[in-house]
């Protein structure tokens, strides 16, 4: 469902989409050859994918937050990977570090944040870890006017694709972690989760 106005605004937000859209194969086909896999191994992975182009909008901030209260609670995305456009002059997102410690990411100007997924670190057996983020009030901010906004894509492979770990990611034992799941399935558990009061993804 569309809005009437602005004018517009849906041949914008489906040639934004098609971008991104691009942009993400683009990033897998880097993965691919980042794991010493054929460039072209997540194609037939991903020609059918069930992707999320979502517009998040925080709004001003008209009552001081509580003690501790986020905008956003800590969490990892379900998907392969996630574009992040963040609007430029905004702040709050922070990533939790290997070193166990919330760290700012900064806002650079024509460029995308990008999350590795749950089902990334599926795949490459935890070689690669999902991204625990989430979105805090800006140091000293209690009340402003300041609204925030960032543009999110959540890749989500083809919904009959099975995510088992890779061949080139295994143990030394030749071990995995996870067992291998459908993506369809493991994406409607993890969103049935959510959904249940006081439930953590």
């Amino acid at each position: 469902v569309w809005p009437e106005a602005p004018e517009g605004f849906r041949a914008l937000g489906e040639a934004y989409y098609a971008a991104v859209e691009a942009l993400a194969r683009d990033m897998m086909a880097i993965f691919a050859l980042g794991l010493d896999l054929p460039e072209t191994y997540f194609d037939d992975k991903i020609d059918r994918h069930f992707s999320i182009l979502s517009n998040l909008y925080y709004p001003p901030q008209k009552v001081a937050p509580l003690p501790g209260q986020l905008r956003a609670g800590a969490h990892t995305d379900f998907g392969s990977l996630t574009l992040l456009l963040p609007e430029p002059g905004t702040g709050g997102l922070q990533v939790f570090t290997k070193a166990g410690e919330w760290e700012d990411v900064p806002v650079v100007p024509d460029s995308f944040v990008i999350n590795i997924g749950d089902m990334m670190a599926r795949w490459t057996n935890d070689r690669w870890v999902s991204t625990l983020h989430r979105v805090v009030n800006e140091a000293g901010a209690t009340i402003s006017d300041k609204s925030r906004q960032s543009i999110a894509y959540f890749l989500h492979p083809n919904p009959d694709a099975v995510i088992a770990c890779l061949d080139t990611c295994r143990d030394a034992d030749g071990g995995a972690k996870y067992d291998p799941v459908e993506v369809g399935p493991y994406i409607a558990a993890k969103e049935a989760k959510v959904r249940k009061p006081g439930a953590a993804a």
